[in-house]
């Protein structure tokens, strides 16, 4: 049977998760992945007696106990899908989520990130307020169901959803991205059945993309033909876009760890803007992307992230 030191909770068609991959075989280490979307065709037993967990994968076993010593968890600690599904894919998808959840009893082991931190991080308006406590400049931000008197009509707003926007109509996936909209829309839109996120809007701001691998920053500043970006950049097509490393201000560098020490995160891609001189933090997500950066920007995400996993950090 053999013995798992790096567990690996992702899924078959995560490009990240396989540039991990790579690098844990290049050093040898005893890994594990496994990939949610196949979880039927594994054997899983649990024992509370024993606290071993046994995996077979193509007639393959593998044993899981505290001498695990870390979990990178690409997984998301639940599902945002509101598609319409069948009972038996509705039992799957909920109480394999259940199982995944619940590999938290091993709690000795070094997350990337632990569930249920990421589970309070992923949240917007506390995202925003921590940021808050240790000092980072944020966006004026309401939520909102209703047209509050302090929204000027000559001026433009960032919209955006509280949490991710996911939906289903007709087998078509459809998900809504931050938008520059006007006070005057915005007084006459109709708010009643779903709050959203107002900011105020950062005009002529440099987005910048800060990968944390525990103690270390990747910062990469991203344009479109060498200028900045008006609005959400993740709306552009990837490619098309310029990813340069930079280098912060060391205040907001001591920020940003501070951050993460309190939302008890060791991974996080963080969106800031920086506007007029300030770094303005925008939002966090504890299970972002980043693999198209390894080649966009030349920057080894990857391996600082093995590098974490095995408690090698030079």
């Amino acid at each position: 049977m053999n013995s798992v030191e790096y567990l690996i909770v992702s899924s078959t068609i995560d490009y990240s998760t396989d540039l991990v991959c790579l690098e844990l075989e290049k050093r040898n280490s005893a890994y594990l992945r496994i990939n949610r979307d196949k979880f039927s065709s594994y054997k899983v037993i649990y024992d509370l007696q024993e606290e071993t967990l046994q995996i077979t994968i193509n007639n393959k076993q593998y044993q899981i106990n505290n001498n695990l010593k870390s979990i990178y968890f690409r997984a998301p600690v639940f599902l945002r899908s509101h598609k319409m599904y069948a009972v038996e894919q509705q039992l799957y998808r909920s109480q394999w989520n259940a199982f995944i959840k619940n590999l938290i009893v091993f709690k000795n082991a070094h997350w990337i990130n632990y569930p249920p931190s990421t589970y309070a991080a992923e949240n917007k308006i506390y995202q925003l307020k921590i940021a808050n406590d240790v000092d980072l400049d944020t966006p004026k931000t309401l939520l909102t169901n209703y047209n509050v008197s302090t929204i000027d009509v000559n001026k433009e707003y960032i919209v955006k959803s509280i949490d991710t926007a996911l939906f289903y109509d007709n087998e078509i996936e459809m998900f809504a991205y931050s938008e520059v909209i006007s006070g005057e829309t915005l007084k006459q839109a109709e708010l009643r059945q779903a709050p959203v996120i107002v900011q105020e809007l950062l005009k002529d701001k440099l987005d910048i993309r800060v990968t944390i691998i525990g103690n270390k920053l990747f910062p990469v500043a991203i344009t479109e033909d060498g200028c900045n970006i008006s609005g959400d950049w993740r709306k552009k097509d990837k490619d098309k876009l310029q990813y340069i490393p930079i280098e912060l201000p060391n205040e907001v560098i001591t920020k940003l760890k501070t951050m993460m020490d309190v939302l008890g995160l060791t991974f996080g891609g963080v969106d800031l803007a920086l506007s007029n001189g300030k770094y303005y933090f925008i939002e966090i997500n504890p299970t972002g992307e980043w693999g198209w950066l390894v080649y966009g920007a030349k920057i080894d995400i990857h391996k600082a992230i093995v590098n974490e996993m095995i408690g090698d950090n030079i």
